[in-house]
């Protein structure tokens, strides 16, 4: 699998468009605090988006746009934040 985590450009714009807090942005992805959200915003102390996480903030958005029946409706998600994951 090639997996690239998505950019801190492409959350802050989903933060922006969700209107979302960090903490509400924690919640979403399942990581403890806003505090430990905002290190994938930061352009100083960048932290990269690990698989699980983005996974788990995928499922929570693909649920949000109604019923989930492929794990493809997830990928999609979160491709849709600028994720790139591609199956071998």
């Amino acid at each position: 699998m090639k997996y690239q985590p998505p950019s801190s450009e492409t959350l802050r714009r989903l933060k922006e468009s969700l209107g979302y807090t960090n903490g509400q942005m924690a919640d979403l992805f399942g990581v403890s605090t806003g505090r430990q959200f905002h290190k994938y915003l930061s352009d100083e102390d960048k932290r990269e988006m690990g698989f699980h996480v983005l996974m788990y903030g995928a499922m929570q958005l693909a649920l949000m746009a109604g019923p989930v029946s492929t794990v493809e409706q997830v990928f999609e998600a979160a491709r849709s934040i600028g994720a790139t994951i591609e199956m071998q």
